[in-house]
């Protein structure tokens, strides 16, 4: 609150959210892992253990959940989308792609609710639609860093999609 004059004005900032609705209100009690890609949910979060996916996979005790990204990526539920394309692309195409490969093992190592979801060819240009928009930034900057080129992003309005065009 703040005060001008005698009276005192509320402050309020309204923001512009877009929920994700496949992250779920409520947490699973202890422990649950996501038989698609092998994620634990542990101490209210996704990671990855794949000791613990190993040693319980089989058992009835650990109840078995999709997790959010899996779900996004069943769904087809793009929350960003890279776009690569030129003549520098078509050449380096197999160079490009296995870093996006490490990029995204790299990020699914913080966070494995980022996903590649597919990979097509569309109007002469590569399409790589992801489970969050952090991942395509992500893979954005990489290949930027890598072999410079365009890089250009675009938001929605609520800036939970985003658009990423890299050509060289």
């Amino acid at each position: 609150m703040a005060r001008k004059g005698d009276k005192w004005l509320r402050e309020r900032h309204e923001y512009q959210t877009s929920e994700d609705p496949y992250l779920t209100d409520e947490a699973p009690a202890g422990e649950a892992i996501c038989p698609r890609c092998h994620a634990v949910f542990r101490d209210k979060r996704w990671l990855i253990d794949e000791e613990f996916y190993e040693e319980y996979k089989d058992t009835d005790f650990v109840p078995k959940i999709i997790c959010p990204g899996c779900r996004k990526a069943l769904d087809h539920y793009a929350m960003g989308y890279l776009y690569l394309s030129g003549p520098f692309y078509e050449k380096h195409r197999e160079e490009i792609m296995r870093i996006i490969q490490n990029e995204v093992e790299r990020a699914r190592g913080v966070n494995p609710l980022h996903q590649i979801i597919t990979m097509y060819e569309e109007d002469g240009r590569t399409v790589i639609e992801t489970t969050t928009d952090h991942l395509a930034q992500r893979l954005g900057r990489a290949i930027y860093r890598a072999y410079k080129g365009n890089l250009t992003f675009r938001w929605s309005e609520g800036d939970k999609l985003v658009r990423i065009y890299w050509e060289r």
